[in-house]
């Protein structure tokens, strides 16, 4: 096998060095290079400028090209770093590589590669990876990254001496720093203005925006690879006076569902016929912490709020299901996703996502209801209070299709392709609505398993469902999610979240009502629970807990809740 290897090898070196090879010293191919770059694996930043500057044959021409030697500049002095002999084409070939995927990416779904989306990288599962490939990618690949890639490796350097090749580097260098410099100030205004005004565009210079973030994400694991995790909430409690009922909740996080496909939350179509059923408490105006789940799961679980929600800290810091753990509640976490995030790492957790369930899974995943089976057995083995927590495979995309059994398959006809491109776009919606549809029958499901419970052993249960963030469908050009916060449409971050509860946990229907218009967000997640099984500890905050309104003191009658 080796020898078959290094056979071929040799073989596609001696092809490489038989085709006709191109000629020039450093710069000549340094130029060519940022040229290709900007020209080709920029469409995406080109787009946005042409549309937000107005750039045409009659209007803002001089900008355009003015703009355009700016970044064919830029890139040459990127470029101009990595000039050393033996470094050269391998830093070339790298971006060539890596600028023709993120261009692929970011012009067929309108997402940006920042750091967190990297994180979303590292941790994506081979499932969800294998959803993104296409042939689409490969050829985009092959004509924009690889072919380059055999032309720098072809291209003839011609390498002079140390010293006169580190002068002829300095002397590109400032010869692109004059025609940056001449560029910028000859359109000053024009610059200042649309950059200004477009602040996103630094995320779509491509590679040098997803190298830095590379950088930025591989950086911010490193520093945090060695730190102890630190404890939070040691001192809680859980008092339990005579008669209290014992507690069950099940939280349950969704994956990419967006509110304004929820019929609960006004949406047009009957996505929700089930829970509309039940009588909920429904939260129209929820927000998400993130625009993806690396970021929003282990925010929405953390002490920390969005606004001053640091990564490194949250994954190296106790959270809500640690700080139940210390109060003396079981906790259960249950996977159908791409892991916990870190979330669930000190508790007990099952990785349900490849389970051997033919009714349920296939090949490549399973269905939402694996997180269901033998849960009934679970809460009945369990002693004292239990959270549950059941992570989704939801609405991820791009492959909407492949999230739901057939028999939900009731909005046709449906997109069957990862290539949003390739489908009409209510296909798109129809296959996203339909996993809406699917959702809403695995919480109608879980309701009925929790009030089951309740009535055969008189448990208070209870059910807060979220979607870790929301998802573009199109609109504006963008598809999927992780957009950054900032300027990320209201479909990433509006998310729906509902709650039911057992007339055990005491609730007034009436009050819990009056709750539903309310701003909130994954930041009340937290106390929340810690509400709902009446944790003292320092680290809680009443005015956090979405449900405190309407709990009674201690020794008031109670009246019946939603059931």
């Amino acid at each position: 096998m080796v020898s078959g290897s290094v056979r071929y090898a040799r073989q596609f070196g001696a092809w490489l060095q038989g085709l006709p090879r191109p000629t020039s010293s450093v710069p000549g191919l340094t130029l060519a290079a940022a040229v290709f770059i900007a020209v080709f694996l920029n469409t995406v930043f080109w787009k946005t400028v042409i549309a937000e500057a107005d750039i045409g044959v009659a209007r803002n021409l001089g900008f355009g090209l003015a703009l355009a030697a700016a970044m064919v500049a830029f890139f040459v002095l990127l470029i101009s770093l990595f000039g050393l002999r033996y470094v050269f084409k391998p830093a070339l070939v790298t971006l060539l590589l890596v600028g023709s995927a993120a261009s692929y990416f970011m012009s067929t779904y309108g997402v940006v590669i920042d750091d967190t989306m990297i994180h979303n990288l590292l941790e994506t599962d081979r499932g969800e990876a294998s959803g993104l490939l296409s042939p689409g990618l490969v050829s985009h690949l092959l004509l924009t990254g690889i072919l380059p890639a055999v032309v720098v490796c072809i291209w003839q350097v011609r390498y002079r001496s140390f010293w006169r090749e580190a002068g002829l580097r300095l002397l590109t260098a400032i010869l692109a720093i004059a025609v940056l410099g001449v560029s910028v100030y000859s359109h000053y205004k024009d610059f200042a203005l649309v950059l200004r005004q477009n602040r996103e565009l630094r995320y779509l210079v491509n590679p040098s925006y997803p190298l830095y973030a590379a950088v930025e994400a591989f950086t911010q694991t490193a520093e945090a690879a060695n730190r102890p995790i630190e404890s939070l909430g040691v001192d809680a409690r859980r008092p339990s006076p005579a008669g209290t009922p014992r507690r069950v909740v099940i939280v349950v996080v969704g994956e990419t569902a967006r509110a304004a496909n929820f019929s609960l939350d006004g949406y047009a179509r009957p996505t929700n016929p089930r829970l509309a059923r039940r009588d909920l408490v429904n939260f129209t105006r929820f927000s998400s912490c993130g625009t993806s789940t690396s970021v929003s799961v282990p925010c929405m679980f953390s002490r920390q709020n969005r606004h001053d929600y640091d990564a490194g800290e949250a994954r190296y810091t106790e959270g809500l299901l640690d700080v139940l753990a210390h109060a003396g509640v079981s906790v259960l976490w249950r996977d159908n996703n791409s892991g916990c995030k870190g979330v669930c790492a000190r508790v007990p957790s099952e990785d349900l996502s490849h389970a051997d369930d033919p009714a349920l899974c296939n090949d490549e995943e399973c269905f939402d209801e694996i997180l269901l089976r033998g849960l009934n057995e679970r809460i009945a083995a369990t002693q004292g209070d239990l959270l549950v927590v059941l992570h989704q495979k939801g609405s991820h995309g791009p492959e909407y299709y492949k999230r739901y059994p057939q028999r939900f398959a009731r909005f046709r006809p449906v997109c069957e392709s990862n290539q949003p491109q390739d489908c009409d776009r209510q296909a798109i919606v129809n296959a996203y609505d339909n996993s809406i549809l699917y959702t809403d029958a695995v919480l109608d499901d879980a309701i009925a398993l929790l009030a089951r419970d309740a009535r055969q052993r008189n448990d208070a249960t209870a059910l807060f469902y979220v979607s870790d963030h929301g998802e573009s469908l199109g609109e504006e050009g963008l598809y999927l999610h992780g957009f950054p916060y900032a300027l990320a449409p209201s479909y990433q971050t509006h998310v729906p979240a509902l709650a039911w509860l057992s007339p055990g946990f005491g609730l007034p229907a009436g009050c819990l009502a009056g709750l539903e218009d309310n701003d909130y967000s994954q930041d009340n997640l937290f106390d929340t629970v810690l509400g709902l099984f009446s944790v003292q500890t320092q680290v809680y905050r009443p005015q956090e807990d979405i449900f405190r309104p309407c709990r009674p003191p201690v020794g008031e009658n109670r009246q019946p809740a939603h059931g």
